[in-house]
């Protein structure tokens, strides 16, 4: 129990992102070794369009946690630790983690829908696999958050977030009618998820600011009474208030 509790212990300790990466990479290796025994497929956790089965609906989120090749994991966790690390300078690990889930919920939705829809695009019926969609949404939700960031690509240049974002979208677009329209409706997912959540939190953020201020302002009268009357003026209540409020800043 002592060495689970280390475990536990030293998990919790880790940042979200790195996590998140490590759960992919493990479950990648884990997948390629039983594989090779003929003791697990990938189609027991891809996510299938052509032949829903309401009884998997686990498909949804596993499908975002495997990948098909070496390549394909390696390309979607660069650059969900490339922008994932800018995410969170501004945002918390578990913003990041909801995020990332939310992508692949949506981008799996999308994926099963458009199929049924736009199944003219569709030439090959491939199931779908891998973390892009939760990736896509990580990149749309920081690139609205601080559209002004700037990042240097390699032999390209300097690009703004808000820039790049809109090259996404609109490269995801255009490629539907060429193939895969599978994974590119997926990734449309993904950054719908990611725009949805950063709408929602940009509706709610006022309404956080003025708890703040109101919090704050409520310190301020209890230290003006104590400057007035003395720290035993304060109640009970007003005491555990101000306790508290200064354990909250060590």
């Amino acid at each position: 129990m002592s060495e689970f509790k280390k475990i536990h212990a030293f998990i919790k300790r880790q940042p979200t992102l790195d996590l998140i990466i490590w759960v992919n990479i493990i479950l990648f290796l884990l997948a390629q070794m039983l594989s090779a025994f003929k003791l697990f497929s990938l189609r027991y956790i891809a996510l299938q369009a052509f032949t829903p089965n309401i009884y998997n609906f686990w498909h949804l989120l596993t499908y975002g946690f495997f990948h098909q090749g070496l390549l394909a994991l390696l390309f979607n966790m660069i650059l969900l630790y490339y922008f994932g690390r800018i995410f969170a300078d501004f945002e918390s690990g578990k913003k990041l983690f909801l995020t990332y889930l939310a992508g692949i919920i949506l981008g799996g939705l999308f994926f099963i829908v458009s199929y049924h829809w736009f199944s003219s695009f569709y030439i090959q019926k491939n199931p779908l696999l891998g973390a892009s969609a939760g990736v896509m949404a990580v990149i749309t939700y920081i690139s609205l958050y601080v559209p002004e960031y700037t990042i240097k690509i390699r032999f390209l240049g300097h690009f703004k977030l808000l820039h790049l974002l809109i090259f996404l979208i609109l490269f995801n677009l255009l490629q539907i009618p060429l193939g895969n329209p599978g994974g590119y409706f997926a990734h449309l997912g993904g950054l719908t998820a990611g725009f949805l959540i950063f709408l929602w939190d940009k509706l709610r953020r006022p309404s956080l600011s003025n708890k703040k201020r109101n919090h704050s302002a409520n310190i301020d009268r209890l230290l003006d009474k104590i400057n007035h009357s003395g720290y035993e003026s304060l109640s009970d209540d007003e005491k555990e208030e101000l306790f508290k409020k200064s354990q909250s800043k060590n």
